[in-house]
């Protein structure tokens, strides 16, 4: 995890995670940096699992 300073204001950023079960049976986990000052949202990563009958579990990455 790195330091990263908001663009907009130049405060230093939380590092984020949150997880969500979609309607569809997905598994979605996001990771983003917030700027507490001013709300500034830049993603990071998202992590999509989703089961499958055929295939097991498959798990999808995306920076």
């Amino acid at each position: 995890m790195k330091e990263l300073l908001c663009p907009r204001c130049n405060i230093r950023m939380d590092f984020i995670g949150e997880a969500e079960n979609s309607s569809d049976g997905k598994k979605v986990v996001r990771y983003f940096y917030r700027c507490p000052a001013c709300g500034t949202r830049i993603n990071d990563e998202e992590i999509v699992i989703t089961k499958d009958s055929t295939q097991g579990v498959i798990i999808s990455i995306s920076q």
